[in-house]
């Protein structure tokens, strides 16, 4: 599923905002999309998490002889 964002105009950001207010009604959308969408997210930010865990670890490393 491809999903098309409008152009970035200011009257683009007026109908977000209306959508958000509630002032204009946007079509049902399928309930699993939104639960795949979230796992989809909470997966990314906890990989993205993971990552900077493993680089801020101190490596400890032997000298050399």
């Amino acid at each position: 599923m491809i999903i098309r964002l409008g152009r970035l105009t200011p009257g683009y950001f007026r109908l977000l905002q209306r959508q958000v207010a509630g002032e204009v009604q946007t079509q049902p959308h399928d309930r699993t999309v939104n639960q795949i969408a979230m796992m989809l997210a909470i997966m990314g930010l906890s990989l993205s998490y993971y990552s900077a865990k493993q680089m801020t670890e101190k490596v400890h490393v032997q000298p050399a002889p």
